[in-house]
């Protein structure tokens, strides 16, 4: 909330003789004009339109992140960037500490509040002189790139990434839900919602980048970047020549800061779910709460290496690398899920819980049955085998050759635990006896509660396995202010306390 915006103007300490103030157009290269009054010596530097650099991206590069010029230079940990990691770690810990119930509440916000300051921004934006030239040149697509890999990639990982795809996090919040939840509509609303708000924030941030390309009498494509140059330097710097900047300013980041909690809060939340489904020992009140704060400052701990100087190198080096596993797990999750357990057994499942209604079942066996089958695995494939063969290394002197190897190394982490964990289950429950069972749902598999087993199926195994009947609890595990129990040998519900229906048949589900 200065008067002036720091990253608006050069002459500061962290600024260098190639610096250009924000708004110039890159004709006056006169490096002596901002350093008159500064201890530096830029007698005899040349600046050229290809060596001058803006006030946002030296302020971003030289003293938000004093960035080092390579990854093999990790220099030493920024406090400022330490409590910011800090900070959100301390968000996220209160966002989960009772559970979903607490999550819900503060998703609410996360989710809706940054649609509040998008359209403050559009407003704005649209407002603006040259507002049009930015637009047209958001809406004009580029149809050389389609043959390039990484465009494909780039796409393939955004929607992997903004949807949750492939990450967990959607089956950790929908077993949350009732049984009988029209999961056919969510999944149909959830993404042309997240396409369209995708649509709606581009046109925000390029009337406003076509914006400072007029006043800078430049092309739009000329103040465009990619990656966390758009986010830390365009956009900042676009906003600092609008009339109020520092309120601009804030509005933009809060939102930024809003977008980052609510991807990372069920991120997190999927991890502490699938651990404590997993291991009882992590359930009850207060080993609950202990291990979600254990895990929290652990996610704090792993962050530090990106708040060092050289973390921004770190960070790229993963956002290159992690999209590809993405894009193996959801091919591996077709493979399993339609073609090993079976695309009619899947689709009987799903009409169990949102009814046998026609239109429910033609939009399943006209539509799901070529795209999970066929057209889904098809592309997902196609833009596998299209990026290995047109991949293109990392190259540059902040990368060396080890960097190439370490990022591959993440890959194979990533991937290493589906074959491990297949070959563990194969040497301890049975060998080849497993292989023939491959493709049958365990015994005990369907819905927890005999009445939601309605499939004929489900009731045959059923009768086989004897499944008890509800019962006093055993073993609880409290979580959103509800108890449940998952002894050894036996599923029992101790329904007094309950509190909330919808919380209760989401953790019948869960189970």
């Amino acid at each position: 909330m200065q008067e002036t915006l720091p990253w608006t103007e050069c002459g500061r300490d962290w600024n260098t003789c190639y610096c250009r103030k924000a708004g110039d157009n890159g004709t006056d290269l006169d490096p002596l004009r901002w350093y008159n009054s500064t201890g530096l010596n830029c007698t005899g530097i040349v600046v050229t339109p290809d060596n001058q650099k803006s006030a946002s991206e030296e302020y971003y590069n030289n003293y938000v992140l004093s960035k080092t010029s390579s990854i093999a230079d990790p220099g030493g940990v920024k406090w400022d960037l330490t409590l910011c990691n800090l900070a959100a770690w301390i968000v996220i810990a209160l966002s989960l500490i009772k559970g979903v119930k607490t999550m819900g509440k503060v998703a609410y916000f996360f989710a809706l509040f940054p649609y509040v300051l998008l359209t403050a921004l559009l407003v704005r934006g649209v407002t603006l002189e040259g507002a049009r030239d930015g637009i047209d040149f958001y809406l004009k697509p580029d149809l050389n790139k389609l043959t390039e890999s990484g465009v494909w990639l780039d796409a393939a990982s955004q929607i992997f990434f903004s949807l949750s795809t492939s990450t967990g996090s959607l089956t950790a919040m929908s077993s949350y839900n009732r049984f009988k939840n029209n999961s056919l509509r969510d999944s149909i609303t959830i993404p042309i919602i997240n396409c369209l708000t995708s649509f709606y924030a581009g046109f925000a941030i390029f009337s406003v980048l076509g914006y400072m390309a007029r006043a800078k009498n430049v092309s739009v494509s000329a103040v465009t970047t990619e990656g966390t140059g758009l986010v830390f330097v365009a956009y900042p710097e676009a906003l600092a020549q609008m009339p109020l900047p520092q309120l601009w300013s804030v509005l933009f980041f809060v939102m930024m800061i809003c977008l980052g909690m609510g991807t990372q809060v069920p991120s997190v939340e999927t991890l502490l779910t699938a651990l404590q489904d997993e291991y009882k020992f992590f359930r009850g009140n207060c080993r609950s709460i202990i291990f979600r704060l254990s895990v929290c400052a652990l996610g704090f701990l792993l962050g530090l290496p990106q708040t060092t100087q050289g973390g921004t190198y770190i960070l790229d080096l993963m956002d290159t690398f992690v999209g590809f596993p993405l894009l193996l797990v959801g091919l591996l999750e077709f493979i399993v899920i339609v073609w090993v357990y079976g695309f009619v057994r899947l689709s009987e499942d799903i009409m169990m819980m949102v009814g046998h209604n026609s239109i429910s079942r033609k939009i399943y066996y006209c539509y799901f049955s070529w795209t999970w089958t066929i057209v889904a695995p098809g592309l997902i494939l196609a833009i596998i085998v299209f990026d290995s063969v047109d991949y293109q290394p990392i190259t540059g002197p902040a990368y060396p050759e080890w960097a190439e190897a370490l990022g591959w190394l993440t890959v194979a982490f990533i991937m290493m635990w589906t074959p491990v964990w297949f070959i563990g289950s194969y040497c301890y429950k049975g060998g080849f006896k497993l292989l023939r069972r491959l493709n049958q749902p365990l015994p005990e598999w369907g819905p927890l509660l005999v009445e939601n087993r309605t499939l004929p199926r489900y009731r045959q195994e059923a009768a086989e396995t004897q499944l008890p009947e509800v019962t006093d609890a055993t073993d609880t595990y409290t979580s959103n202010n509800s108890t449940w129990s998952d002894p050894t040998t036996e599923f029992s519900f101790n329904n007094a306390a309950f509190q909330d229906d919808q919380v209760a048949d989401g953790l019948r589900t869960k189970l």
